[in-house]
């Protein structure tokens, strides 16, 4: 990143100085390594501010991760402003002064620096920050921050809510009170719907409302936010049939009980002076409850991707911003299937990776969070579907695989071709919390996952 960005100054702390000095033989232009402790000690000069115009460059902002190395995203000052005006509208979070923001985000992503901080500052919001280290080790502490300083609005990805789901004792909840929670925002990575129901559900009894939850869709490419489900309404969710999806990419609703089916959560529309379309192979219009790539145009899309001209000129097209990511509109309102990258086809069926992610999740024995599915091509055959994941050690390993390979077959109709069972630290996340899917495939493919169980 420090190569791409041509960076000559890095601000850090006095832990991590030491190996920024070691990279500069490897970026020669990098020219300073500055303590943020000393930058605090100088004195504050005279002289004028200098005023930007709104097309100079605000930033540069390096994505996760999650599915290919960081790239650069290079945002204007008009930018930003017009996506912290969008979403902290009347259209979105009508947000202002008697509002009080709560966020244990990294700002260094743009959901902590810009949702949650600048987009604070902009509405004269106060906002309470902690680390999300913090948040990890203890999830209590978010909620007790929100109860404590009568936070209005906060977000999270779903494994925020998973974490304080699966972590919080009921004792937790004595003295809770979430009664002002207002928006209880979830997105930055595809949203599980179960999981909201059982947040909703467990902290009810401290006031929380499912009415507060609002799923959202967006991309660091578009500064943050690019739709918001309505304010004040629970989650709208789809029962969808799997089979419909796989085969045709038709968004059917699930007729009866008894057919196997996908849960999908509605992200709301996009905001007013922003479009947003979905589209085939062709870049053709595709009419609703048709699964295609969402395409993004509007004042909040990226300048470009920072010193990647061919890659920019991939990414946007005509003006419309095309961001990978599958989805399809139903009464208006999107709802998002995954990564166009991410999709695995066996016999000319396509599968989510993360909806067999969350079946294999609710296996007994899995640690939640770290399973990773994906497809090794294999000539003549389509995809092998291998599931890469970290078990708890309460479950032996032959039941464990067996009952996963059940799970999924039930579901989907599925054979899941490998079980890789890994130690505790395998599978990696990003900063930003999400599965590094596209490098645990590539540590399987070199073999470096060895406990691999095969199918008899």
């Amino acid at each position: 990143m420090l190569r791409l960005a041509r960076a000559r100054a890095v601000v850090t702390s006095a832990s991590l100085a030491p190996g920024f000095s070691r990279l500069r033989d490897q970026c020669p232009e990098l020219q300073a390594v500055l303590l943020h402790a000393e930058l605090d000690a100088l004195p504050l000069t005279g002289g004028e501010v200098e005023q930007p115009s709104l097309d100079d460059l605000a930033f540069v902002q390096f994505t996760s991760g999650s599915t290919a190395t960081p790239k650069g995203i290079a945002l204007r000052h008009r930018n930003v402003a017009a996506n912290i005006d969008a979403f902290s509208g009347p259209h979105g979070l009508d947000a202002g002064p008697a509002d009080v923001a709560v966020s244990w985000l990294p700002l260094y992503h743009d959901m902590g620096l810009v949702g949650m901080t600048i987009g604070a500052v902009h509405t004269c919001s106060p906002v309470v920050l902690m680390t999300p280290q913090a948040f990890v080790k203890r999830p209590s502490d978010w909620l007790r921050a929100i109860s404590r300083y009568r936070g209005t609005i906060s977000f999270a990805p779903t494994f925020g809510y998973d974490l304080c789901v699966r972590r919080l004792k009921e004792r937790d909840l004595d003295g809770l009170d979430l009664s002002s929670w207002r928006v209880a925002g979830c997105g930055a990575e595809p949203i599980h719907a179960p999981t909201l129901a059982a947040f909703a559900r467990k902290f009810a009894p401290a006031g929380f409302r499912s009415t507060s939850l609002l799923p959202s869709y967006g991309l660091a490419e578009h500064v943050v936010a690019a739709t918001f489900a309505p304010t004040g309404r629970p989650p709208r969710v789809e029962r969808i049939a799997a089979d419909a999806v796989a085969i045709g990419g038709v968004a059917a609703r699930a007729s009866n009980e008894n057919i196997p089916t996908v849960e999908v959560v509605s992200c709301g529309r996009p905001f007013p002076r922003h479009l947003l379309r979905i589209v085939g192979a062709d870049s053709r219009l595709l009419p609703e409850r048709l699964v295609g790539e969402i395409v993004l145009a509007g004042p909040s899309v990226m300048l470009g991707y920072h010193r990647q001209d061919d890659l920019t000129a991939q990414t946007i097209r005509d003006g419309w911003l095309y961001t990978g990511d599958l989805g399809y509109l139903a009464g208006g309102e999107l709802f998002v299937c995954g990564r166009a990258k991410d999709i695995i086809i066996v016999n000319g069926r396509k599968y989510h990776p993360q909806d067999l992610e969350w079946a294999a999740g609710g296996v007994a024995g899995v640690r939640r969070g770290r399973v990773v599915a994906f497809g090794v091509s294999e000539a003549g055959r389509g995809d092998r579907v291998v599931i890469v994941l970290e078990p708890n050690g309460t479950v032996p390993a032959d039941v464990l695989t067996d009952s996963i390979r059940r799970r999924i077959s039930d579901r989907f109709g599925l054979c899941v071709d490998a079980v890789a069972l890994v130690p505790a630290g395998t599978v990696g996340r990003t900063t930003s919390g999400k599965v590094q899917r596209a490098a645990t495939k590539a540590r399987y493919e070199r073999g470096e996952l060895l406990d691999v169980q095969e199918p008899v």
